[in-house]
């Protein structure tokens, strides 16, 4: 009887430990899951900002800006920039954020998408201004 009674009580110690442990691992899988991805869909169109600040993208990957607040290629494009190129989506990982990187001419800037009450919203990371100020463009 002691037997059996020491051998059910090892049986329960392990389910409770194997239990433990698969809590953990689905807790820690749920909390470094990387956010969900952004479609192309879910960003083209006008975005718009302070300081009459205008960005188009456009279904076809290229984008139209007026006055952005950053300096894409320093030694040809001063700052705020107004001009054209092409853009792309990064793919977000557990450790980054997902951007819209802007290029024009090889050189490209990250704008970094931010899930805000069910919208999204974009701010430049690489500033001219403020340094740790984020520029916000909304949908418009």
């Amino acid at each position: 009887m002691k037997r059996r009674t020491a051998l059910v009580l090892v049986a329960l110690g392990m389910t409770s430990v194997l239990l433990m442990g698969f809590g953990v691992y689905t807790t820690a899988s749920l909390l470094l899951r990387p956010p969900p991805a952004a479609m192309a869909a879910d960003v083209v169109g006008d975005w718009s900002g302070r300081d009459s600040v205008a960005l188009t993208l456009n279904p076809d990957h290229t984008f139209d800006a007026r006055n952005l607040p950053l300096n894409i290629q320093s030694s040809r494009y001063s700052t705020p920039f107004s001009g054209s190129g092409k853009w792309w989506l990064s793919t977000p990982d557990r450790y980054h954020s997902q951007d819209v990187v802007v290029e024009t001419d090889g050189y490209g800037m990250p704008l970094t998408l931010a899930r805000s009450d069910g919208r999204i919203r974009l701010f430049l990371t690489d500033l001219t201004v403020v340094a740790g100020d984020r520029f916000w463009l909304d949908k418009s």
